[in-house]
């Protein structure tokens, strides 16, 4: 593993030269699972847990085998990959509930907690910002030039985090002005100096980050993402992830539809009232909302006869 930061990378794809298609990155505990394995406790607990004990949060599953398929008729395997800053000995079960879930991956990074210990560097253990950098940065590595759609949540620095590391992806943006960045977001200097190594190595033709979302696994304030976007969109669960990601063309109706069902199948809020508080989150059209539930009609219609 090159970079400094203690990383356990895994990547089973690989790419074409000048590769800029999108790529899609998740995070693992709040983001798709609800699960603590990144704390103390809940590490505690795994020996004792299988995969089929671990919970996928209502709507994320379908909405990550959406956009493996991708929104047309043929099955794009578009490239999806996960960040977690829980140690790699979870990889297994991760791996198995994936399974189950039917989701399908190209690699995924962990945060190396032994090596952290063994660099006699305990904080790093739940320092996020340093960690999501050069994670982002290490997997970014065999595609340079390509286009992210990244996925967290706000228990943490997600948001802030996504939004530096979209910043420093910048040709235009200087090492010291990265390095100022990085100081005053709290980032050491050892994990700066690895970031800063891994921006060089991407050379000057760089990809972007498209989209940040970010589901709501706690209320925050309203003025912290206001400051963050158009290139953070928050979203209170999988059902209106989905509703997000069709709007900008990720998804096909069939994965909302899917997202809709698992969704209500739970104790959570009506379906129709996150479709109405994705409207006013401007996260997806009155236009496109009212196509998807006429297709809905005429697919339910289809199916009586």
């Amino acid at each position: 593993m090159g970079p400094c930061y203690p990383l356990n990378q895994e990547d089973q794809r690989s790419y074409p030269p000048g590769f800029d298609g999108a790529v899609f990155v998740w995070d693992i505990d709040k983001t798709y699972l609800s699960t603590q394995f990144s704390s103390l406790k809940g590490m505690s607990r795994i020996p004792f847990e299988f995969a089929i004990d671990k919970q996928a949060i209502a709507g994320m599953p379908e909405v990550l085998r959406g956009l493996r398929r991708g929104p047309g008729p043929d099955y794009a395997a578009a490239p999806l990959y996960f960040v977690s800053a829980s140690p790699p000995q979870i990889r297994g079960i991760v791996e198995r509930k994936m399974l189950l879930d039917g989701v399908e991956y190209d690699g995924i990074t962990f945060k190396d907690w032994a090596k952290t210990l063994f660099q006699l560097r305990p904080g790093r253990l739940r320092e996020q910002v340093g960690f999501k950098l050069c994670a982002l940065l290490a997997t970014r590595q065999n595609r340079p030039q390509s286009r992210e759609y990244l996925f967290g949540d706000n228990a943490e620095t997600d948001a802030e985090a996504f939004c530096l590391y979209a910043r420093l992806l910048s040709p235009t943006l200087s090492a010291s002005a990265a390095d100022a960045e990085m100081a005053a977001a709290g980032v050491k200097p050892d994990d700066r100096r690895c970031v800063l190594d891994l921006l060089s190595n991407l050379g000057p033709a760089r990809g972007r980050v498209e989209k940040i979302f970010i589901h709501q696994v706690r209320a925050s304030a309203p003025e912290r993402f206001a400051k963050l976007q158009p290139a953070v969109s928050p979203v209170q669960g999988g059902y209106q992830l989905a509703l997000a990601c069709f709007e900008l063309g990720l998804l096909d109706a069939q994965a909302v539809a899917q997202a809709r069902a698992s969704h209500q199948s739970t104790d959570l809020p009506p379906a129709a009232d996150q479709e109405q508080n994705a409207l006013v989150r401007k996260l997806i059209r009155k236009e496109t909302l009212a196509q998807l539930s006429a297709d809905a009609s005429a697919s339910a219609s289809t199916f009586s006869k």
